[in-house]
């Protein structure tokens, strides 16, 4: 029994549509860490918020959440730069058989 196989042909193009589909989440995961920046005051909480330690807790949790933020920008971005390399080598892959067909002259 024969399967259908799959197209797994991939064009350089769709490549580069995808890359551009991740942009907009490196842009916001770095607008997220300026604003994580942002340092809580802990006059913010008042002067129980003080005495309970809230500033220090938030600065601990915002440190974490600007690290993962950070993290998850950096993956990002890696992503995007493979996917970028890929279609380059898909590219350059295309053009080189193209070339080496051309040169095959059957007289």
């Amino acid at each position: 029994m024969n399967n259908p196989q799959p197209d797994i042909r991939i064009k350089p193009e769709q490549l580069l549509s995808h890359a551009k589909k991740l942009e907009p989440f490196v842009d916001r995961f770095a607008k997220t860490l300026d604003a994580a920046a942002q340092v809580v005051d802990p006059m913010a909480f008042g002067l129980i918020g003080q005495a309970c330690g809230l500033g220090t807790l938030c600065g601990v949790a915002q440190t974490l959440g600007s690290d993962s933020i950070g993290h998850a920008k950096n993956v990002a971005q890696e992503q995007i730069d493979r996917v970028r390399t890929w279609s380059q080598h898909v590219d350059w892959r295309e053009q080189d058989v193209k070339a080496s067909l051309e040169g095959i002259h059957l007289d």
